[in-house]
């Protein structure tokens, strides 16, 4: 009897619970969201099939291999079993021993389950493919402490469709931006979510992203969505820098005042010697709005430049208030009520 499936048949079926049972190393790398790792090896126990089977041979790699498991399997099938009755979805690698022999034990003990045919990687070639399908874009941009994010999740209780990039990345995009965010996940795993973001959208419909570069910290943006971003109309909001000083106050005003200055001193080439002094002595004394100013005068320099290379993008302006978040979200929608019109020429 078969228990295998595609993942294509399972994406829409509510109640799934997937299992990926590889090492914990490969599950950090990367996998399903919403997956738990019940891993059938150790890393180390992983290593080391992997040795004998390049040194000595496959039969003898898939002996240690069932040496290793057969203790396991009484605590691994209980912590299976402990997600029923949710529809239970096992997935290794490629589809192969790990999932097959997992996915059998748990049928014969009397649990469904199935198993993705051609397993994790067959997921990444899906995602990957997925990502490139063309898309409606219409890139948001502003000087640093404008209050993009914030203005696209409030657009989106209003039924506009954003995705927040820093959001999903767990960084602001800047020397600070990740203070006061968790981890940061692989860049594999940032696609593999951005994937599920995107399942959610019309693709006949506008989609708003925030104006990134190429990488957000440490994570990098898959290149065909960075390509069509590129492509795609940039609309610049101007806020008036009072309130981009005070947006940045109230954001890390509670942050441990080393952490800031650490972070300061990443740019103290660009900055300058002088200026990073002020700065310290401005955060050391709990001035940090005059900390803020001359900090948004290094980035306001650098984006100016950024924009001026985007000669070949549609750049837009919208001036907005600043202090009135539900005021601006109107605008915006205003604007975007026309563009739609103009579009639908």
């Amino acid at each position: 009897m078969t228990y295998s499936v595609s993942f294509s048949e399972i994406t829409s079926d509510d109640g799934v619970q997937f299992i990926d049972v590889r090492s914990p190393i490969e599950f950090v790398k990367g996998h399903i969201p919403g997956a738990v790792n019940i891993p059938l090896f150790a890393d180390e126990e992983r290593a080391e099939i992997g040795t004998i089977y390049k040194q000595v041979g496959k039969t003898q790699a898939l002996q240690l291999g069932e040496k290793i498991a057969r203790p396991k399997v009484d605590a691994i099938l209980a912590q299976i079993k402990s997600f029923h009755p949710a529809k239970l979805v096992i997935y290794c690698w490629r589809g192969g021993k790990r999932s097959t022999e997992v996915c059998r034990l748990v049928n014969e003990s009397g649990t469904a389950a199935r198993r993705i045919q051609g397993g994790y990687k067959e997921y990444r070639r899906e995602i990957r493919s997925f990502i490139e399908r063309p898309l409606k874009l219409l890139m948001v941009g502003g000087k640093t402490g404008s209050g993009k994010t914030d203005l696209l999740l409030a657009l989106k209780e209003r039924k506009v469709q954003i995705i927040d990039l820093e959001g999903l990345a767990h960084h602001k995009g800047s020397v600070f931006g990740h203070i006061n965010e968790k981890e940061q996940p692989s860049t594999e795993q940032f696609e593999n979510v951005f994937c599920e973001e995107l399942r959610l959208i019309n693709p006949e419909e506008l989609l708003l992203l925030e104006n990134e570069s190429y990488v957000i910290g440490s994570v990098h943006l898959p290149p065909p969505l960075l390509q069509q971003m590129r492509a795609a109309p940039l609309l610049i909001i101007d806020i008036p820098l009072q309130a981009r000083i005070d947006r940045l106050v109230r954001e890390y005003t509670s942050t441990d005042r080393q952490q800031l200055i650490e972070a300061c001193q990443r740019i103290a080439q660009k900055l300058t010697q002088p200026k990073l002094q002020e700065v310290t002595t401005f955060i050391e004394n709990d001035d940090f709005a005059s900390a803020c100013k001359i900090l948004l005068g290094y980035y306001d320099y650098y984006y100016n430049r950024g924009l001026d290379k985007r000669k070949n993008q549609e750049i837009s302006y919208l001036t907005l208030n600043g202090f009135d978040l539900d005021a601006d979200v109107v605008t915006v929608i205003q604007m975007l009520r026309g563009l739609r019109g103009d579009l639908a020429k």
